[in-house]
Formats: structure tokens, sequence, C-alpha cells
């Protein structure tokens, strides 16, 4: 179940960064897209990161137990 985290983060980040481009593209006025898209950027981080270091942890601890 760790590992979907990871994808999830990155699915995340490149959502993002797709409604950056529809920003610049389409010359949306407001701050909206523009926004949203940095706040899934960094959603995406945050939940790339956690997925990352419980993933570490949980293979850590299989290596700790096999011994």
């Amino acid at each position: 179940m760790k590992r979907y985290i990871k994808h999830l983060g990155i699915a995340v980040v490149i959502i993002g960064l797709l409604l950056f481009v529809v920003h610049v593209v389409l010359h949306i006025h407001g701050n909206v897209v523009l926004f949203s898209g940095l706040l899934l950027v960094l959603g995406g981080i945050i939940l790339f990161v956690k997925g990352e270091s419980a993933a570490s942890i949980h293979s850590f601890n299989e290596k700790k137990d096999k011994k």
C-alpha cells in the first residue's frame, strides 16, 4: 500500500504542472489555476516524500526481522 502513495504523489505533481502549462498557454486572467497548480505540486511532493520514507522504514524493518 505504501508504494502507491509514491505513485499518487508523482501523479499529483504532474497534474499540477499541467495546470501551470494551461495557465500559461491559455493566458487565463486571475490566479486560481496558478495557485491550484502550486498547491497540487506541493501536495504531491509531500505525498511522494511521505511514501518514500514509509517504504524505506518498512524495508528496514523487514531486513531487521530477517537477522
